[in-house]
């Protein structure tokens, strides 16, 4: 795929200096409590109280910039340090109310940066991978101030800390991940038009295994849909427009398998508007859209017999202290390389189970990862994997508790302010 995309207006080309060793932590354990196993285990597939799992990916933000400050969780945010170009260590910063970071630009999260950024597993090299070098932000963070809903929802259902994006790259190739559990894009490019072709030749999705054993599946966007970018363009007749989401949800008509996004449409992220959480966004909108969703689905006719799960793409270039694992994986790019090791899972992102089965508690099983949420929906309704990825990944499911049945939480009210373009975004 060509290399200059819609991305590279964010965020620039990156380095590709590799260097050392990484350190693990302890994991403190408060507040909530922490499990691996679910509680009452997991039941016959064909008699689990769920058949509608909902999937909302966000953009572009790592576990430790976002939740680090969550009391149980494995994040660390305050006291570590991260070399520059000159080799002095720079201390992780408190992004405080800049909540949009019009000043700074976009992390280099291509996978040439992010080899950079993982450098051999010291996951030290994020001021590294800058070209040319700059600002902290790739080392900031924000605190429960500036997350209100995630914060919420993290604190009052099921989160993993030990969750990881598919694989050490952006958005593209990531949720290719989470559809298909393979990819043949390395790198985000621009969205095609419609005379134009498609970038991907990928022949089988999750929808397709769905759909063949008689469930319903959709895909709901703001616009520049996953689903465009098949070349079969056979999932074009169950995508839809965003707002058909929230009539369906109220009407009880989502399918069983279903995914809405965010607007992470081309001009949105240039000027800053989107609510997808990717820079120069403010991710006060993603905290409304998320808040958004939520709500939706909480007052659903479908929430008593649902499985919610928010999460991120990709770490975005933002650090994150925990080395990610490998895993089995199959997948080959046809096309020509060099290409990323796909065996090797990428940073943690964020990621909350919610519904009535999800309990309050972190998760430090796993490793989880996009193909996690695949795994479960293979379990649930008896669908064969679809590569050696899906098939070997942790079962979701294995998080929540079908023994028993919770109420919705009921999030505190939150209005986003105004989406206000950055005066100049980088």
């Amino acid at each position: 795929m060509a290399a200059f995309s819609r991305r590279r207006f964010l965020a620039g080309t990156a380095s590709a200096a590799l260097l050392a060793a990484c350190s693990s932590s302890s994991k403190p354990r408060a507040a909530l409590s922490s499990a691996s196993a679910p509680v009452g285990g997991l039941p016959d597939p064909a008699s689990a109280p769920f058949d509608t799992v909902v999937v909302l990916m966000m953009e572009n933000r790592s576990f430790d910039h976002l939740l680090g400050w969550v009391p149980g969780a494995n994040g660390k945010q305050v006291g570590l340090t991260f070399p520059d170009h000159q080799g002095n260590a720079v201390p992780t910063v408190d992004l405080g109310t800049d909540v949009q970071g019009c000043a700074f630009k976009d992390p280099p999260h291509q996978w040439p940066a992010v080899a950079t950024q993982y450098n051999n597993g010291a996951c030290d090299g994020w001021l590294l991978a800058e070209d040319p070098p700059g600002d902290r932000f790739p080392i900031g963070y924000y605190t429960a101030a500036q997350v209100p809903v995630l914060g919420a929802l993290a604190q009052n259902y099921t989160l993993f800390d030990n969750y990881f994006c598919s694989m050490q790259g952006g958005t593209w190739p990531n949720r290719l991940y989470q559809l298909c559990a393979a990819t043949d894009i390395d790198q985000t490019g621009l969205f095609p038009g419609a005379d134009q072709p498609r970038p991907s030749n990928l022949e089988l999705a999750i929808f397709d295994r769905v759909l063949g054993a008689g469930r319903s599946a959709g895909y709901y966007s703001w616009g520049e849909p996953m689903t465009g970018l098949f070349a079969s363009k056979r999932y074009d007749s169950i995508s839809f427009p965003k707002d058909q989401f929230f009539t369906d949800a109220a009407a009880g008509r989502l399918p069983n398998v279903t995914f809405i996004e965010p607007d992470y449409t081309l001009v949105p992220e240039l000027t800053g508007t989107s609510n997808d959480d990717h820079p120069h966004g403010s991710i006060l909108s993603g905290e409304g859209w998320i808040a958004d969703v939520y709500n939706a689905l909480r007052l659903s006719p479908q929430w008593n017999r649902m499985v919610f799960v928010l999460n991120f793409d990709e770490h975005g270039g933002f650090y994150d202290h925990v080395a990610p694992p490998t895993v089995v994986d199959d997948n080959v790019n046809p096309n020509p390389g060099p290409h990323p090791d796909f065996t090797r899972l990428g940073f943690r992102v964020p990621a909350i189970a919610m519904g009535p089965f999800a309990p309050k508690k972190i998760d430090s099983g796993g490793p989880y990862e996009h193909c996690s949420i695949l795994s479960m929906i293979e379990w649930r309704f008896g669908l064969q994997p679809m590569t050696a990825r899906d098939k070997n990944a942790k079962n979701l499911a294995e998080a929540l508790d079908f023994s028993t049945s919770r109420d919705a939480f009921q999030l505190p009210a939150f209005t986003p302010p105004p989406a206000v373009p950055c005066p100049q975004p980088s």
